[in-house]
């Protein structure tokens, strides 16, 4: 073995190193709050304080994760019609998207998860594993895009979120869009990264994808702001930012579903006095924008599989 494969094999260790010792750091963080933050609260008033939820915020929530799984199912829709176009029915690009998004969302790991998910139900229409790990990319781009577009408006509408540099920082998020636009407008039809090429979507799907991915974060955002009493939740765009940055702690976290390190970091936004109601907000959150969708999704596969399974033997 040379020095060279040495090298680059010592340098694959400390990267996992880092990677492994900042998921630590995060996640025994996250415990460390929690059980903080609980040990102070009351178990009757956490409940107490989920029955007095409004039915209609609980629908408007509900409808919200709609908007916003429905949202993360044109992801998918677009990234197999950019990688295979024409190859995949829109029935299976649709159901493997929800199911797919819907498992991963609870059970975290997305790139493991929704890699053999997908390749699961796009290979019986002959796409191939190179290609399901392309579309695998492109939802994630997808994904960074509605995360980069809410933060942006954000920042752009609440300047004071980044100690008075929010405004400079939207805009240079949104001269990021628009210089990524208008390479895609270049005749740009494929990304190479080392060995690894993968088909781009046009200026236009991008932009789209852009638009839907803010719309995706916004229904999510209200699925959560919803169920907040009105006199803790803010202004919507409070809390926005709060809901970013949890959501970024639990991916990075890489626990099922960024369990732990959400709840700690949107907790810790808020004072001891409240964190009560948030808590039962939190729970009611995950019930209806986790718990649902992956049971739905859980039974909408298991048919699948028995049909799959009939029609072989038949």
């Amino acid at each position: 073995m040379t020095a060279g494969h040495d090298n680059q094999g010592g340098r694959v260790i400390a990267t996992h190193a880092i990677k492994y010792l900042l998921t630590a750091a995060i996640v025994g963080g996250a415990i460390f709050l929690l059980h903080r933050y609980i040990a102070r609260m009351a178990w009757h008033d956490v409940l107490a304080a989920i029955e007095r939820i409004p039915r209609w915020h609980v629908v408007g929530s509900i409808l919200a994760t709609l908007v916003s799984w429905a949202c993360l199912t044109a992801y998918d829709v677009f990234a197999v019609e950019t990688v295979v176009p024409g190859k995949v029915s829109m029935r299976m690009k649709i159901f493997s998207g929800v199911t797919t998004h819907a498992v991963c969302n609870a059970l975290g790991f997305h790139a493991i998860t929704g890699t053999a998910l997908r390749y699961r139900m796009l290979s019986t229409q002959g796409v191939s594993a190179p290609d399901v790990a392309r579309v695998v990319g492109l939802v994630g781009f997808a994904v960074g895009m509605g995360f980069a577009g809410v933060t942006a408006i954000a920042l752009m509408l609440e300047p004071a979120i980044a100690h008075g540099w929010g405004r400079w920082l939207g805009m240079g998020l949104i001269i990021l869009f628009v210089l990524l636009l208008r390479w895609l407008a270049g005749k740009h039809d494929e990304l190479k990264l080392w060995k690894f090429t993968t088909p781009v979507p046009s200026a236009r799907s991008a932009g789209a994808q852009i638009v839907i991915g803010v719309v995706e974060m916004i229904g999510a955002i209200t699925a959560m702001y919803l169920l907040l009493p009105t006199d803790i939740a803010g202004s919507f765009l409070d809390f926005a930012p709060i809901y970013v940055g949890a959501i970024l702690a639990g991916i990075v976290s890489n626990t099922p579903g960024g369990i732990g390190a959400f709840e700690a970091i949107t907790l810790a936004a808020f004072p001891q006095e409240q964190r009560a109601q948030v808590l039962a907000a939190l729970l009611a959150y995950r019930a209806i924008y986790g718990l649902g969708p992956f049971v739905l999704a859980s039974l909408a596969l298991g048919a699948y599989e028995v049909r799959r399974r009939a029609r072989k033997t038949a």
